[in-house]
């Protein structure tokens, strides 16, 4: 990875040419998704990894629920917990990327300590709810959007 960037709130930004190991979405129209997000989001198909089945969770103009804006939010979420028990808990580390097309390289957005992120019946969902400035998302020069 190169240069990590750690800001107030503890989240660690990089840049790495490693692509995500478990899961890539994407997304050939990012404008036609904005418009047509049901409830302000768009959830990924399932995906399994680590023995549990997750989704990730696309807010494209920010977690309205936690008046988010000006930010696009992403999350991991439990997508299926039917097959645990009562009272289960998963606790989970993980990466965010975003492809930069004009570099060929990810931004890498995680916890900047490295911190695990406890799923439960209350919480199935953990993320960034400013995971990137959508005037930076948009802005051609920095290779997010074709």
């Amino acid at each position: 990875m190169d240069t990590v960037f750690v800001n107030k709130d503890a989240i660690a930004r990089s840049t790495s040419h490693v692509p995500p190991a478990h899961y890539i979405v994407k997304i050939k129209s990012f404008s036609v998704l904005a418009e047509k997000a049901v409830e302000e989001k768009y959830e990924s198909g399932a995906f399994e990894a680590g023995g549990y089945k997750w989704k990730l969770v696309l807010y494209p103009n920010g977690n309205e629920s936690k008046n988010v804006k000006d930010h696009i939010s992403l999350c991991l979420a439990m997508a299926d917990t039917s097959s645990l028990t009562f009272g289960w808990e998963v606790y989970a580390v993980f990466r965010l990327f975003l492809l930069d097309q004009n570099q060929d390289n990810y931004l890498v957005v995680q916890d900047a300590i490295g911190k695990e992120r406890r799923f439960n019946g209350l919480k199935l969902e953990w993320g960034f709810d400013q995971f990137i400035p959508l005037k930076a998302f948009n802005d051609a020069s920095n290779g997010y959007l074709c």
